[in-house]
């Protein structure tokens, strides 16, 4: 079982909110400053914990025959003769979540894809390799 990988764009969450909290320190803006600020601490920190949930539910597991993705939408099962391809180009629509650009593309069927962050990548795709997957470093 592999765990999802954290991107850099996660951490960005986390410094906006020093950077929010610091400014409303050091300004002191009046009661809408203030206000403002209670806002974007709020979406911040709900931007923060739906990142963490996500990172905590998704993992990747690969059986005999299919490659399962476990995520908070529920699991999905793509059985390896369906697979055409596995590459690893990046993606800059896979940062939903802050999930890394880092990925691994499954490409299964005659026109659909998954893009998956397993953290150790390397060996994901070499299990995919010796189960005999066609993938591009």
């Amino acid at each position: 079982m592999y765990k999802s990988r954290i991107g850099g764009w996660f951490w960005s969450v986390p410094m906006l909110m020093i950077l929010v909290i610091a400014a409303w320190i050091l300004v002191r803006p009046g009661w809408i400053g203030t206000l403002l600020c209670i806002l974007a601490i709020g979406i911040l920190v709900f931007i923060l914990v739906a990142s963490v949930t996500v990172y905590r539910k998704t993992t990747y597991t690969l059986t005999s025959d299919t490659v399962t993705i476990d995520s908070v939408d529920g699991p999905l099962y793509v059985a390896f003769d369906k697979i055409t391809s596995v590459d690893t180009e990046r993606d800059d629509a896979a940062l939903y979540y802050g999930m890394s650009r880092d990925v691994v593309r499954i490409n299964f069927g005659t026109s659909s894809a998954v893009v998956i962050s397993p953290k150790d990548k390397y060996r994901f795709m070499n299990e995919l390799r010796i189960a005999g997957l066609d993938v591009e470093e």
